[in-house]
């Protein structure tokens, strides 16, 4: 995790620890070892939806921020949503995302602070994907699946849990779009060639599964 990243993670999750929040988004992936990539942002989420308990926790967060040497712009702060751009005594600079969303299991209590459940973690992954299929997406999805504690399957049926509108079908043809971004989009997380090929090999062949399942139950 960049340090600049995790003193940001550390400090937002003291802060609105009595809100609910935890670690998520990529970095909640990588919390749980399934892999390390460069990430563009820290994302911390609640399951409070109430958004003056969010107002409070996103204040908490930038004073204990400010306490703490770092320069803060709210972005953007509406409703359970918030964003800040963060620059450290160096000019160093970063985003952090406030979120809410819903959970089916209790969080990780890790090194860093409480972090979504790996369970969690990678359906909110795989919902992304589905979503908005950028390439740090596949990235994560890809890691979850070649990491052996998750067949295909079970993602699929966690992503269920966490969206009523989850279609394996369209999640399917997401997977396949994996070629639409050049080797270079995912190289720039640290990838290298032989790396983006097996994933690329990986993620159309689950979609391939996933197609022929759904065929058969016709």
């Amino acid at each position: 995790m960049d340090p600049f990243h995790a003193r940001l993670a550390r400090i937002g999750l003291v802060a609105a620890a009595g809100y609910g929040f935890v670690l998520a988004g990529g970095y909640a992936v990588q919390a749980h070892g399934f892999l390390e990539r460069l990430s563009d942002d820290v994302d911390l989420f609640t399951d409070i939806a109430d958004p003056v308990a969010f107002s409070e926790a996103v204040e908490a967060v930038a004073a204990a921020y400010r306490a703490d040497d770092l320069t803060v712009e709210v972005e953007k702060s509406a409703g359970v949503f918030a964003r800040f751009a963060v620059a450290d005594e160096q000019g160093h600079m970063a985003k952090v995302e406030f979120g809410c969303d819903w959970r089916a299991r209790p969080p990780a209590v890790l090194e860093i602070g409480p972090v979504l459940h790996p369970d969690d973690a990678v359906a909110n992954k795989v919902t992304t994907l589905f979503g908005r299929a950028a390439p740090r997406d596949y990235l994560d999805v890809n890691a979850a699946l070649a990491s052996g504690r998750y067949s295909g399957g079970l993602l699929l049926q966690l992503a269920s849990e966490h969206d009523a509108g989850f279609d394996p079908r369209y999640f399917a043809q997401a997977l396949r779009a994996v070629d639409r971004w050049p080797d270079r989009e995912y190289e720039a997380y640290g990838l290298d060639g032989g790396q983006v090929e097996d994933m690329r090999r990986r993620l159309r062949a689950w979609a391939a599964e996933i197609l022929d399942e759904r065929l058969d139950e016709r």
